[in-house]
């Protein structure tokens, strides 16, 4: 069963006030953390919002990759370091930091979806790390890689697989 917390506030003596977050496992062990509802919602806003734009800046970086490689202008690789450097990087810091507290705070670690999500994660890290890679040898290099244009969906793909999976919990 839940937890609920002791006496209603003032403010909201219309609905009970729950000690975890509505979303949580029921538990019989307490999580490492134990976020207030507020903290919780608010780390969680920041890491759905982080996220993205983690995913948006891969998307763009792919893109802007793509017309790099098609046109071949060199004004396209600085376009591409400040992109990694003011939205990829940044976001993907900020949704991991922010991830990380809610998966502190979250009591049961044995369910198939969380290994799923955080196995994606995973994979849009690698993803992250091979466009940078690929950004900077391609400044370095004229010739363009040809991957750019087949693989630039691929972040959609696992974002879409990702809030399938923390919104169902089919395992």
């Amino acid at each position: 069963m839940r937890r609920i917390a002791g006496p209603l506030p003032a403010k909201a003596a219309h609905a009970p006030v729950l000690a975890s977050p509505p979303d949580a496992p029921l538990q019989s062990e307490p999580a490492m953390l134990d976020l207030s509802y507020d903290a919780y919602a608010w780390i969680k806003a920041l890491h759905i919002v982080a996220a993205t734009a983690w995913i948006g800046g891969l998307v763009a970086l792919g893109e802007v990759l793509a017309l790099h490689a098609a046109e071949g202008d060199a004004v396209w690789a600085g376009r591409e370091r400040a992109l990694l450097a003011r939205v990829v990087i940044p976001a993907s810091g900020v949704s991991l930091v922010s991830g990380g507290a809610l998966l502190l705070n979250y009591a049961d670690f044995t369910e198939g979806w969380l290994h799923a999500k955080l196995t994606a994660v995973a994979a849009l890290l690698v993803y992250q790390t091979w466009l940078a890679r690929q950004a900077r040898r391609f400044a370095e290099s004229p010739q363009p890689p040809r991957t750019f244009g087949r693989l630039k969906l691929f972040p959609i793909v696992l974002f879409i697989g990702i809030v399938a999976l923390v919104m169902v919990r089919p395992f």
